[in-house]
């Protein structure tokens, strides 16, 4: 029994090693063939493979942030902002999260790409204890013609009851159409 145990460990771990090779190979094939064809002077070929490869990546890892930062307002678009110099806030000021969200899932449907985020927020005071929540404080609904890797949010939290303290800010994303979810804490301080 315990031979038969050891044997069936070793199946799954080489399975797990085996796909993980099959997939590493297939990165490193489009890798070839996008300096191949880059080195033959086909670059938007080689860009389109290495895009390919990119989103290979991203629809296989989970959901992270490139970025998650307070921000002086709205921004003008993807990595068009202005950060702020510290997360300390005047009372009766709003606080602008700027997120990047990668590794979201993309649906195709009626000729387009659809992907669908929902942000929770938590506030928390410097003791940890929960002082406000609210599910669903952010819907974020993105179509295109394209798998699109350039994609931000922006929260605007309206925190202007709020007495002098230190405080965090949790917000937890979920990927609707994918069933993937994570979440960053960003602390500031009311003064």
């Amino acid at each position: 029994m315990k031979h038969a145990a050891v044997v069936v460990a070793l199946a799954v771990l080489a399975g797990f090693y085996s796909g993980r090779t099959a997939h590493a190979e297939t990165l490193a094939d489009m890798a070839k063939q996008a300096e191949s064809d880059s080195k033959g002077g086909k670059h938007l070929e080689a860009f389109d493979t290495m895009r390919k490869a990119t989103l290979e990546v991203w629809n296989a890892g989970p959901l992270l942030f490139r970025k998650s930062l307070f921000v002086s307002g709205p921004p003008g678009g993807f990595d068009i902002y202005d950060r702020r110099p510290d997360s300390v806030f005047k009372q009766g000021e709003k606080l602008v999260i700027y997120v990047e969200p990668v590794g979201f899932t993309w649906q195709p449907k009626d000729g387009l790409n659809h992907a669908l985020l929902v942000a929770d927020l938590v506030l928390k005071d410097g003791e940890g204890t929960v002082v406000a929540q609210q599910e669903g404080f952010g819907t974020f609904t993105f179509n295109s013609h394209e798998q699109n890797m350039e994609i931000m949010a922006v929260l605007t939290v309206d925190f202007t009851d709020a007495p002098v303290g230190k405080y965090i800010a949790v917000l937890k994303f979920t990927d609707k159409l994918g069933d993937k979810s994570a979440s960053f804490d960003l602390p500031f301080e009311i003064k």
